[in-house]
């Protein structure tokens, strides 16, 4: 009988300066109880309530248990303890901001940041240390988090590199980027992080989707890179992957968790296959950043985006290729371009056209179900605001940037979302924005209630 992990349950652990009580969920890895002599390394997520099954039909989840059993089961990675921190949202704090705070909720919420790094290095970090058999030095203990916990595991990862020696983020809430046709660009990005400088004796993972709306890959490359101009060797102890098709959500980042445990933790093997993904058209003028998304995946299931890359270009009076993919255009014309990586060689076609803007125009309608009181507005994906057009219809017209993707259902108000005729959950609405665009959406009907969080169970469930 192959042996099982376990999922425990820490219930009403208090964090004091933060003067809150949540839960904490403990996976242990296949083979803990009966090897009582051996210790594990340490992951610590954000996030926690969401970190393995949901708690309710509907409701979403990373499944992180699911990957380690994967890949412990196949070889590839080592058993190592996680230890899932459910996070509390009061109205006027965030425990995932440090420093800053977004324009518009710098008004009513504080930043917890710092009395939740207390919490995580001086109470829950000692507990774990004590009561499991860990390996409590900070090569064998990571941070993991994703969106504004993304954030937070940067801020915490650089400012205590002496606790957390791996720092994993998946889609870090870096920029917040709001629709705005009065800015230059038609968009306002607002910087949410604190810049560290020089390298520091951690290994750091960071990764976005290509379909995350308005969390722009470019805000998460652009740290990347400049890691790497501050001496972070790329793929030795830093890695970025942008993920073809991947949106802003637990079940994509649970797609992809195990790969940054295979970096962090496991054994990534060989290179299988390389691809060069994005467009392949780039406007001399108008604004457009033109940039190759190569992808090297390797017969591990890892997968990483080249940053450092060697181009060669068939016609180099037609453009220039940087290492980290980005594309200058010349003149226009077509040309090849080759990039050679992890021993593999893919080849693309590429053609500069005298011009391409950087924004597209999305006209959006939807009908909805008929109301006594219909609201003023409904909201689709990243902040776009339909607003009553008469009677069931509503209607909102937006200029995005070029190419980014979106995936969404509708909502009337916050957690409202639209659901299917008999109250089912909907899929995700898909597209992408690549030109402009004429989409119309029925509604079928609207959710009674606000979803309910998550709270994470799986395996041999018991409470400690």
């Amino acid at each position: 009988m192959p042996l099982q992990a376990a999922i425990l349950t820490v219930e009403g652990f208090r964090a004091s300066r933060l003067d809150n009580e949540r839960r904490l969920f403990v996976y242990l890895p296949p083979g803990y109880e009966g090897e009582t002599t051996r210790r594990y390394p340490v992951l610590y997520m954000h996030a926690g309530q969401r970190a393995f099954d949901p708690a309710a039909p509907g409701t979403e989840s990373w499944r992180i248990h699911r990957a380690a059993d994967r890949l412990t089961g196949e070889g590839l990675m080592d058993g190592i303890i996680i230890v899932a921190i459910a996070h509390i949202r009061p109205a006027e704090a965030n425990e995932y901001y440090h420093f800053k705070a977004p324009a518009e909720e710098a008004q009513a919420v504080r930043c917890a940041g710092l009395d939740y790094e207390d919490f995580v290095v001086n109470e829950v970090k000692p507990y774990i240390d004590a009561r499991f058999r860990t390996l409590p030095d900070p090569t064998n203990t990571g941070l993991l988090g994703s969106s504004a916990g993304g954030l937070c595991t940067y801020h915490m990862g650089f400012r205590r590199p002496d606790v957390f020696g791996k720092l994993m983020m998946l889609s870090p809430y870096f920029v917040k980027a709001q629709l705005d046709d009065s800015a230059p660009a038609g968009l306002q990005e607002e910087r949410l992080y604190k810049p560290f400088l020089g390298r520091i004796p951690v290994k750091v993972w960071m990764d976005i989707g290509d379909a995350e709306g308005l969390f722009l890959p470019r805000h998460v490359r652009d740290v990347a890179v400049t890691l790497i101009g501050e001496g972070f060797r790329y793929g030795e102890d830093l890695a970025y992957l942008e993920q073809p098709e991947a949106a802003h959500q637990e079940a994509d980042w649970g797609d992809r968790v195990h790969i940054p445990l295979l970096f962090m933790f496991g054994r990534i093997g060989t290179p299988a296959s390389l691809e060069l993904r994005g467009r392949a058209e780039i406007g001399l003028t108008g604004g457009h950043r033109a940039h190759v998304n190569a992808v090297l995946r390797y017969d591990s299931g890892f997968a990483i985006s080249v940053l450092n890359g060697e181009y060669r270009v068939g016609d180099p009076s037609v453009l220039k290729a940087l290492p980290d993919g980005s594309l200058i255009p010349l003149r226009p014309g077509t040309t090849t371009l080759t990039l050679s990586a992890g021993g593999l060689v893919a080849t693309g076609v590429y053609t500069v056209v005298p011009a391409l803007s950087d924004r597209v125009v999305v006209e959006m309608t939807a009908d909805v179900p008929p109301e006594a009181m219909p609201p003023a507005a409904i909201y689709g994906g990243m902040g776009m605001r339909l607003v009553h057009a008469g009677g069931t219809q509503y209607a909102g017209r937006f200029r995005v940037p070029r190419d980014t993707g979106y995936r969404f259902r509708f909502t009337k108000g916050f957690r409202k979302f639209e659901t299917d005729a008999a109250g089912g959950v909907v899929p995700n609405r898909t597209f992408r924005a690549s030109d402009d665009l004429a989409l119309h959406y029925e509604v079928a009907r609207w959710e009674e209630a606000p979803s309910g969080a998550a709270e994470g169970r799986g395996h041999a469930d018991s409470t400690i």
